[in-house]
């Protein structure tokens, strides 16, 4: 399942805008890795996504081969008033892993023929459209099974059983501690956040910004302290996909080294229902643990795993405390699902923020 390397193209300007990126002359460009310099004849608009960045699904026609149609997914921030500079990173940290983790690994990414890069650090992917070939992108408000969490952490175990990617690719960010600390998210915005409608019926200590803050930093420190592992780091429903041939994740822009349960924690708390995840969670990190075992990696044991899963929800709890740009019913239905794992599991009791 080793994907296909990625080819990168630099010197061409980066599109800020849609227009700009559907222009056939810059797609000829950036794709000239794939189709042998061809200049593109046709470019056909099929949906536009803007989440955190831009998918924008096409169709393009190469003049070598007018009659097929080449289905892609452009991912970058086109027309968007977030930072550059923080836009860059994100983009940038993506675009490495198509190019230099994603060829390592067994398990199921999309395709990435191209990324284009340009001096100031920002970075454009075309990817494979991973509907167009079949597949499907799973949705918050559609039911997951238990089965089917079976199968995503069985992907999930193949990419932490490849953790030594994480000595000879230094720039990906190692550990948690910066995200209490963000002065993007100051503690009262946060607080205030979780108290709009998403943290409605949550316990009020659940809810508390300092609480929350508080645990990402010990939640950090006990991170510290085991062996980082090569993490997604965000690992909700909607970053998974379905093909004939099994579930596939997708947005890398979070992956980072730090301990193997911030993923499988907000994983199995964001695709199941709370009733659901409670009754099946303790045997679901047992399935992961025994896939992460086959795939090559090191479990540990189930009462070290254990603790290891109840300490970490506080860290999906964080993310999506923090989200403003998804659709409120999505970032209330994960906010609720997280906070009653992180309540169920007294991770704040665990990590020693209250008694």
């Amino acid at each position: 399942m080793a994907q296909a390397s990625t080819a990168i193209t630099s010197g061409l300007d980066i599109p800020e805008t849609l227009e700009q990126a559907l222009d056939p002359q810059w797609l000829a460009a950036a794709l000239v890795h794939t189709s042998g310099g061809s200049p593109v004849i046709a470019v056909e608009l099929d949906e536009v996504v803007q989440a955190m960045a831009a998918k924008v699904r096409i169709a393009v026609r190469f003049a070598n081969d007018p009659e097929r149609q080449h289905f892609y997914c452009v991912k970058g921030f086109l027309d968007t008033d977030q930072d550059r500079q923080s836009t860059g990173e994100v983009t940038t940290r993506e675009s490495n892993f198509y190019t230099r983790i994603a060829p390592h690994l067994s398990m199921r990414v999309p395709g990435c023929p191209s990324v284009v890069t340009d001096d100031s650090g920002q970075a454009i992917m075309i990817m494979e459209d991973v509907i167009a070939a079949g597949g499907h992108f799973c949705h918050a408000h559609e039911p997951f099974s238990v089965e089917q969490v079976q199968a995503t952490l069985d992907q999930l175990a193949r990419l932490h059983a490849a953790s030594h990617l994480l000595e000879s690719n230094p720039w990906i960010p190692r550990g948690i501690d910066w995200m209490a600390e963000s002065k993007h998210f100051p503690e009262s915005w946060i607080h205030k956040q979780m108290h709009d409608p998403r943290g409605e019926g949550l316990p009020e200590s659940t809810l508390d910004g300092s609480n929350l803050l508080n645990g990402l930093r010990a939640l950090g420190k006990r991170s510290d302290a085991s062996a980082a592992t090569l993490l997604h780091g965000d690992t909700h429903i909607a970053n998974i996909y379905m093909t004939p041939e099994g579930p596939g994740f997708a947005d890398w822009q979070l992956i980072k080294g730090a301990n193997w349960a911030l993923d499988i924690a907000y994983h199995i708390n964001g695709v199941l229902p709370v009733e659901l995840a409670e009754k099946h969670e303790r045997e679901l990190v047992a399935y992961y643990l025994g896939a992460l075992g086959r795939h090559g990696g090191s479990p540990p044991d189930m009462d070290t795993a254990w603790e290891d899963y109840c300490c970490a929800p506080p860290y999906g709890l964080y993310l999506w405390a923090v989200t403003t740009r998804v659709d409120p019913a999505i970032t209330t239905k994960n906010f609720q699902r997280l906070g009653a794992a992180l309540t169920r599991c007294e991770s704040y009791q665990r990590l020693g923020i209250i008694s």
